[in-house]
């Protein structure tokens, strides 16, 4: 972390999702996505599943993606008809690996499923294979009430949990109570990406490229609820909970 300011520092962008339209997924019947950006590194959309029942068939990913249950509830069904299905609802993080045919195994319960997509681009730079086991090569869902909550260093009255790290991207839902928040810094080396969640300005997008500084200065007037998403990985929570 680097803190100070600079003229030719590069500056924040703020994306107002509700702005920006749904088109429909080629190929898709119930599937309809708005794209909210696209870096050298990663590439985000909303994606909203109009009616119950199974999703529309994607055929594999291409990259490795992680999709976030903004609202509406789903089961996801698993390959191994031995094993239970997964209940997915609003808070939950669908981690899908490269290759998966995940709309498959999706079956919404809901009118409607909102996710948030997070996708590595196919032109990403390459990143060092991390060590394979059973739930990185399936697709899965992390529950965040499973998962143990740190304040990150320099930040003040703030929780997180970490739902997603690999060697390419860092997940992290957030809890900022009013009069919290973070000290001004920066990210020399990592691009740093908020959604909003609940609080001010909802639903908005914030994009911090390598090197904007950023922070809440004097605290938060209200609570916030936030996803945090670091390409590549800051790795705060392993540093928070050493």
């Amino acid at each position: 972390m680097s803190h100070g300011a600079d003229t030719n520092e590069p500056e924040a962008r703020y994306i107002p999702v509700q702005d920006i339209q749904y088109e429909q997924s080629a190929g898709c019947t119930k599937t309809f996505r708005k794209h909210l950006l696209t870096t050298d590194r990663l590439e985000i959309h909303q994606t909203v599943i109009r009616g119950g029942g199974d999703a529309d068939d994607y055929g594999v990913c291409a990259t490795n993606r992680a999709a976030y249950v903004l609202s509406g509830a789903a089961v996801l069904k698993h390959e191994d008809p031995a094993q239970c299905d997964t209940q997915v609802g609003k808070g939950h993080l669908i981690v899908i690996p490269s290759g998966a045919p995940w709309g498959r195994q999706l079956s919404v319960r809901s009118d409607e499923l909102v996710l948030l997509e997070i996708a590595r681009t196919a032109e990403g730079p390459a990143a060092p294979a991390a060590p394979s086991s059973e739930a990185s090569s399936r697709v899965h869902a992390v529950d965040p009430e499973s998962v143990e909550g740190y304040e990150p260093a320099g930040h003040a009255k703030t929780k997180n949990r970490c739902l997603f790290v690999d060697e390419h991207v860092e997940i992290i839902e957030g809890l900022i109570a009013a009069g919290g928040g973070a000290e001004r810094h920066l990210h020399r080396d990592h691009e740093q990406f908020l959604y909003v969640l609940a609080g001010a300005g909802v639903p908005l997008l914030i994009h911090y490229p390598r090197g904007a500084p950023h922070g809440t200065g004097g605290g938060v007037p209200r609570p916030l609820e936030l996803l945090v998403i670091y390409s590549p990985p800051l790795n705060e929570s392993r540093n928070a909970l050493a």
